[in-house]
């Protein structure tokens, strides 16, 4: 007679294939993206850009000269090695770090808003809490989890699922706003000519993403414009929080913009505020569909082609990029690791990553 919990066992553990599969491939992308802009950069222009050949030189692992120990010998030209000992002023990248909690606090406003609006009950204490919760985990965890994270840490707290889902979408629409305006703003300062340019490879980066994973959710909730009008029109009965949740979104993405600035004048490179404005909107298309963890890879290559078409040495494009990334996610880690760690989630992420395995495969049953 045959076991009743063998099939279901099967099940399971193919589940946990494919989890494992899918992660593994997307860490892969990551890295393979990095690895291909750091070297279309020029490898050698962005370690000394970055400063890091400063510290690859010191920590005995590029050897510069005969009484330096090294695996990798010699700097091909000197020229490097000056750029490398340029100072950085870090007062600077204090202020970027700090503007970037500034950031993450009035994305946190917007998105208690949306949540009482969508009539999720709860104080700040706990929408932030769920909302910082699944960020978290979207750094470090491709595609969606995040969002599945931070539904179920508002489910945890005996809110109903459909309202946290409903709040989570708002937010990715909201993202779509900042774009659009801000891409607009792009384009009445720059033409349509370099306009186009500095979007064309973050749409081409976007529409892969698309064809590549179509059907899955992560491009499905992108594709729902019947869920987004049913939203935009409940907001539009508001007309308060829609102006408010608007605002703060815009706000969001000036400071990240800000953010970008002071990071490229702390290191010396300096880029036009116009420029950059496009910059960051190529970033922000080229991971809307998030393949690799947060967007890494996708983020930086939206980024990059969108400074480099605007009139920005590649090597400087480059560097902007992968630096703000960077401070991004090691300023992320100090703020946002201890919430990831703390027992007072209503989730946690085997919880999650079982609600996640479970949702995509039933879609692909579908």
């Amino acid at each position: 007679m045959a076991n009743p919990l063998a099939g279901g066992l099967r099940t399971e553990r193919s589940r946990t294939g494919d989890l494992i599969g899918s992660f593994a491939l997307s860490y892969l992308v990551a890295v393979l993206l990095l690895a291909s802009l750091v070297y279309f950069g020029n490898v050698w222009e962005v370690l000394a850009n970055s400063r890091f050949l400063d510290f690859l030189i010191r920590v005995g692992i590029i050897k510069y000269h005969d009484k330096n120990l090294g695996f990798v010998e010699g700097v091909p030209d000197h020229k490097y090695y000056l750029k490398s000992q340029l100072p950085v002023d870090w007062l600077l990248v204090g202020v970027a770090a700090g503007l970037f909690i500034v950031f993450w606090f009035v994305k946190a406003l917007e998105f208690h808003g949306t949540a009482r609006f969508f009539g999720v009950k709860g104080s700040f204490g706990q929408h932030i809490r769920a909302y910082l919760y699944g960020l978290g985990l979207s750094r470090f965890f491709p595609y969606d989890l995040g969002d599945v994270a931070t539904v179920d840490a508002l489910r945890g707290q005996g809110q109903d699922e459909d309202r946290a889902t409903a709040v989570v979408f708002t937010g990715k629409l909201l993202v779509l706003f900042q774009i659009g305006v801000f891409g607009l703003i792009g384009l009445l300062a720059r033409g349509w000519t370099p306009w186009l340019a500095q979007v064309f490879w973050s749409v081409v980066i976007l529409v892969v993403l698309a064809l590549w994973l179509r059907g899955t959710r992560g491009v499905r909730q992108y594709a729902r414009t019947g869920d987004a009008a049913a939203v935009v029109r409940s907001l539009a009965t508001v007309p308060r929080v829609l102006v408010k949740l608007c605002l703060l979104a815009l706000m969001a993405f000036l400071l990240e913009d800000i953010i970008v600035y002071v990071i490229a004048n702390a290191f010396g490179i300096g880029i036009q505020f116009r420029v950059l404005i496009m910059g960051l909107v190529g970033g922000y298309v080229a991971r809307l569909i998030p393949l690799t963890p947060g967007g890494v890879g996708q983020f930086e290559w939206g980024f990059a082609m969108a400074l480099w078409l605007g009139g920005v040495g590649i090597e400087d494009a480059v560097t902007v990029a992968i630096l703000d990334n960077l401070i991004r996610y090691l300023t992320g880690t100090l703020v946002l690791g201890p919430v990831m760690l703390w027992h007072g989630i209503e989730t946690n992420l085997r919880t999650v990553l079982e609600k996640f395995t479970r949702s995509h495969s039933q879609e692909a049953a579908a």
